[in-house]
């Protein structure tokens, strides 16, 4: 069978519905801690990669903070977007990248809060972190810090890191205003990229890191700092207050954009129907819920035979929804099949009955039979007739998944 290449590298899955953003509220809301995991859900799905555009070794990190339309803004650090001889981009969670279509620069001086605002475009629906109180981030509190670092071999792509850490210090009068400092491992590239408080709120905007020297990578041949751990960020409260001290401007981003301050959700409102990773059992389980809100188990990850490549139960969960629903949405899920992608045996979609696997879904195992595995794959594939094994049949098999998703598919 044809072979179809497709990476699957990403801690991701898109999202089908964005937070509407809402104005600024009173400073009491319900506290609702939330697992590390959940955090880093919401983290992967609003934080996003800086880019110039002119192919520099550079970047950073930001967070979407609003949303009006298909206007978003995203919040990061200055100095990540300070030169004006360059152009910037934004790439998201979906791996789609984005020309800024405006940057607004916050400070004024060198010793200004170093914080900037930057708008792109897209008709994708892209959700919007929640915006938090830095004066709960307390000393000795948990945070974390997500971001896209610069990678270390040549050639490499950017990949988003989550780390955990505590606040270990405040600072009240701080240059460009890192008043907010942690332990966290962090590196190159992360800088603008947001820090969460356990509630999954914006608290910070990370920027700093103290080092006690540098060494000279052998990959690249960059000189790269030697970090301390220790790590600053300003405090999401001093861009609030910014905020509230502008008066409305109509060429003026941060005047003109609502901030989201409602509890953070992992788990989407699919409005239109789509695929969920869902981890509200505790247990990931990708989920389909059509146009009329029901809500349906199509896979179940409770295997950890890939766990120590990377891959434990939650990260193949969120992979696989994202591909389940980029091909629902692009009308491509029509069959599902088995067959050899890059070599390698995996269960694929096909456009039509006897046609080749067309896109990837899920890598197996080299010793797995492919029939048994497909037939075992869906939840709702259990209480059927157990398929034959590949090896006797010799005939691969095809499950109609219009029948499954309520659509008409048209044999070409």
């Amino acid at each position: 069978m044809n072979s179809w290449g497709l990476r699957f590298d990403a801690l991701t899955v898109i999202l089908t519905g964005a937070v509407t953003a809402a104005a600024i509220v009173g400073p009491q809301y319900a506290a609702c801690a939330k697992t590390a995991q959940e955090v880093a859900e919401l983290a992967m799905f609003t934080t996003v990669e800086v880019n110039n555009t002119l192919g520099f070794a550079a970047g950073g990190s930001g967070v979407i903070i609003a949303k009006q339309g298909n206007i978003y803004t995203v919040l990061t650090a200055n100095h990540v977007v300070a030169s004006l001889a360059q152009e910037y981009s934004i790439r998201t969670h979906s791996e789609k990248s984005y020309t800024a279509i405006r940057i607004q620069r916050l400070p004024k001086n060198d010793r200004d809060i170093d914080l900037a605002l930057i708008q792109f475009q897209s008709r994708d629906r892209y959700p919007v972190a929640p915006i938090g109180e830095s004066q709960r981030a307390v000393v000795g509190s948990t945070i974390y810090v997500a971001g896209y670092p610069l990678p270390v071999a040549s050639g490499s792509e950017r990949k988003l890191e989550f780390t955990a850490g505590i606040i270990s210090s405040r600072v009240g009068r701080a240059s460009s205003g890192y008043g907010l400092r942690y332990q966290a491992v962090t590196r190159r590239g992360m800088s603008g990229g947001p820090v969460f408080d356990a509630d999954g709120r914006v608290v910070g905007i990370h920027g700093q890191g103290d080092t006690v020297g540098t060494v000279q990578s052998q990959w690249n041949g960059q000189t790269e700092e030697i970090k301390t751990g220790l790590n600053a960020a300003i405090p999401i409260d001093a861009f609030t207050a910014l905020r509230s001290q502008t008066k409305p401007n109509g060429f003026d981003i941060l005047s003109n954009i609502a901030i989201n301050r409602s509890s953070p959700q992992t788990q989407p409102n699919l409005q239109r129907g789509g695929f969920v990773c869902d981890t509200s059992t505790g247990e990931p389980v990708t989920v389909y819920q059509n146009p009329q809100g029901f809500r349906e188990p199509w896979i179940r990850w409770n295997s950890n035979f890939f766990s120590s490549a990377g891959y434990d139960p939650l990260t193949r969960c969120q992979q696989v929804t994202q591909r389940l629903d980029n091909y629902n949405r692009n009308k491509q899920l029509n069959y599902v099949t088995v067959g050899l992608v890059n070599n390698q045996k995996a269960i694929c979609t096909s456009s039509r009955i006897n046609g080749p696997c067309e896109g990837l879904i899920y890598t197996l195992r080299r010793d797995q039979d492919p029939a048994p595995a497909l037939s075992t794959f869906f939840v709702w594939l259990a209480n059927q007739k157990a398929r034959p094994s590949l090896f006797e049949s010799g005939a691969p098999i095809y499950i109609n998944l219009g029948e499954r998703l309520d659509v008409d598919i048209a044999e070409p």
